[in-house]
């Protein structure tokens, strides 16, 4: 525990089919697991955070396949429970999932879209959510994961959408800073005051 708060080691899943085919993922239901790369990734960050998170006792993630197979990798090898939360799914891109990133549409390819929906917070593609959606959706779910675990360490496994903007405070500004697959980002959860205040 660092400073009376709960450090969460976030895991982006290993590489996916659709990472492969570079296809928009989000939250579609026809996105496919893991490749065999994205399985010996997987693999490789079990000992990476049996190194960074010798603390850890549980692991959480996304119920998405492609997280699913991930922690369930990481969990077996690390010997740690599994539970599933919604909560930390990627961004749901609506009419976008499913589309390569090179296709052109409307004068710009599915990649210039999905970029420029990290400039613009509220804009939201048809039938998904905005980054400021993305953003208090995965903060309220940290932030109750560390309240309900008291843990000093956490594995989550989860995507690069919810990693990127767990990195940061506020849903303005963001960046879509690059992500690898099965990488380990830390971020710490402050406790919530009554527990800083009975611990000291």
């Amino acid at each position: 525990m660092v400073n009376g708060g709960t450090v969460l080691h976030l895991v982006r899943h290993g590489e996916s089919g659709w990472n492969l085919a570079r296809r928009v993922q989000g939250q579609s239901a026809e996105a496919p697991s893991l490749t065999p790369l994205g399985r010996a990734q997987a693999r490789a960050a079990v000992e990476l955070l049996a190194e960074l998170a010798p603390r850890a006792r549980l692991v959480v993630s996304s119920d998405l396949p492609r997280a699913r197979e991930t922690a369930l990798i990481v969990a077996g090898g690390l010997g740690l429970p599994l539970r599933w939360d919604p909560g930390l799914r990627e961004q749901d891109l609506g009419a976008l999932e499913g589309r390569t990133l090179d296709e052109a549409r409307g004068g710009m390819t599915v990649a210039d879209i999905v970029e420029g929906l990290w400039t613009h917070p509220d804009r939201r593609p048809r039938g998904g959510e905005s980054l400021r959606d993305l953003h208090r959706r995965v903060h309220a779910a940290l932030a109750r994961l560390a309240a309900e675990t008291a843990a000093a360490d956490l594995v989550v496994v989860t995507h690069g959408g919810p990693i990127r903007v767990a990195r940061v405070q506020s849903a303005d500004g963001l960046t879509r800073l690059p992500v690898a697959n099965a990488s380990v980002t830390r971020v710490t959860v402050p406790a919530p005051a009554w527990r800083a205040q009975r611990a000291s």
